[in-house]
């Protein structure tokens, strides 16, 4: 019986472990986003701001395209570039996970709810896009993290720069 005891605990705490692996702060940094529809890879920084996580685009990967918010639902905001638009934002860290967030998609015009983990070797980040709050509707992108060797090609915008969906 007390064997039994002992190995429960261990189980408990291995699951544990596991669970809680990621550190909050893992997400930060720069990402190569999943290729759109015109086969551009977006380089995204994502960073924390009062304990969220926010993301923005401000180059392509193989492309010096500039892309404007042509499906914005509002006609005014139609004419502005993609460019340092946070349009992933609000994500919390609870439980090894991302949550509680919304992604833009420019694509469609249309904002979903949002969620992302990370893989255990934190080179793949899974943002899980849904139309309902469960997350059973949706679709999954997988960003590539930029490798250290290639960070210094890319230069992030400043703060100052940014600009919120709406």
């Amino acid at each position: 019986m007390k064997n039994k005891i002992i190995t429960i605990l261990i189980l408990t705490m291995i699951s544990s472990i596991m669970a809680f692996g990621q550190n909050a702060d893992d997400i930060v940094g720069l990402w190569y986003s999943q290729a759109d529809a015109k086969n551009r890879v977006s380089v995204v920084q994502i960073y924390k701001e009062n304990n969220k996580y926010y993301a923005y685009s401000f180059a392509y990967q193989n492309s010096t395209d500039t892309v404007n918010d042509v499906n914005n639902p509002k006609a005014e905001l139609r004419n502005l570039p993609l460019k340092g638009l946070v349009y992933l934002y609000d994500l919390e860290f609870s439980k090894g996970e991302w949550k509680g967030g919304k992604i833009y998609n420019p694509e469609q015009g249309k904002t979903y709810n949002a969620r992302a983990s990370l893989s255990d070797n934190k080179q793949e980040l899974k943002i899980k896009a849904t139309i309902d709050g469960a997350g059973l509707f949706g679709k999954t992108l997988t960003w590539k993290k930029v490798p250290s060797n290639e960070v210094s090609k890319y230069t992030p915008l400043n703060k100052s720069e940014l600009r919120k969906l709406n």
